[in-house]
C-alpha cells in the first residue's frame, strides 16, 4: 500500500467524520464514516497493511474523542483483523458484500462499546433500548453508506497501490474488471 495516499484519504475521511457527518444525522445517529474506510482496507489491502491502517485510522479517532486512548484504535483493529479473515470467501464488489461486513462488523463494535459505557457510566435507560438505539441504528447507517463510499473509494485503489483480486481460478473472467 502506498502510505502517503492512504494519508491524504484518512484526512479525507477523518474531514468528512468531523464537519458534514453531523449534517447527515437521523435520529441521533450518525454514520460512521471512519469505519466504512476501516471495512474497505480490510476487504481490499494486504491483511497486514489494512490492520495497521485500521489502527491509524483508529488513533486518529481516539484523538478527536474524549473515551480513553486506544479504544477506537484497538477495535478498528480488531474489526480488520475479522474482515480480513472472511474476506476471501465472499465477492468484494458486491454492495451486500459490502453492506453486510460493515453492518456485522460495526454491530460488534457499537455492542461492545455500549457495554463499555454501561460498565464505567451508570445509565438510565434499559440497556435494550441503549442497544437499539446505539448500536443497532448506527450499525444499520454506517453499513447503508458502505456501498456507496466503496465505490468511490475503489476510484482511489490504483493511487493507494491496492491490487485488485483476479477471479480466473474460479472459472469466472468476467468479474476481473468490477462494475461496482
Amino acid at each position: 500500500m502506498r502510505w502517503t495516499t492512504f494519508v491524504i484519504v484518512a484526512a479525507a475521511l477523518l474531514t468528512l467524520q468531523t464537519a458534514v457527518a453531523p449534517f447527515f444525522q437521523v435520529f441521533g445517529a450518525r454514520p460512521d464514516w471512519l469505519f466504512v474506510g476501516v471495512v474497505y482496507f480490510a476487504l481490499y489491502a494486504r491483511a497486514r497493511d489494512a490492520v495497521i491502517a485500521a489502527w491509524v485510522i483508529g488513533f486518529c479517532a481516539d484523538l478527536m474523542t474524549i473515551e480513553r486512548m486506544g479504544l477506537v484504535s484497538f477495535s478498528y483493529a480488531l474489526s480488520a483483523l475479522c474482515v480480513t479473515s472472511v474476506r476471501e470467501y465472499v465477492f468484494r464488489y458486491r454492495a451486500l458484500t459490502q453492506f453486510t461486513m460493515t453492518f456485522c462488523t460495526c454491530m460488534l463494535v457499537q455492542t461492545a462499546w455500549m457495554l463499555y459505557r454501561r460498565l464505567m457510566f451508570s445509565s438510565t435507560q434499559s440497556i435494550w433500548m441503549d442497544w437499539l438505539m446505539g448500536a443497532l441504528l448506527v450499525s444499520m447507517y454506517t453499513g447503508l453508506w458502505a456501498p456507496l463510499l466503496h465505490k468511490l473509494l475503489l476510484k482511489f485503489s490504483r493511487l493507494l497501490g491496492i491490487a485488485r483480486p483476479r477471479y480466473s481460478h474460479a472459472g469466472l473472467h468476467a468479474l476481473e474488471t468490477p462494475d461496482v
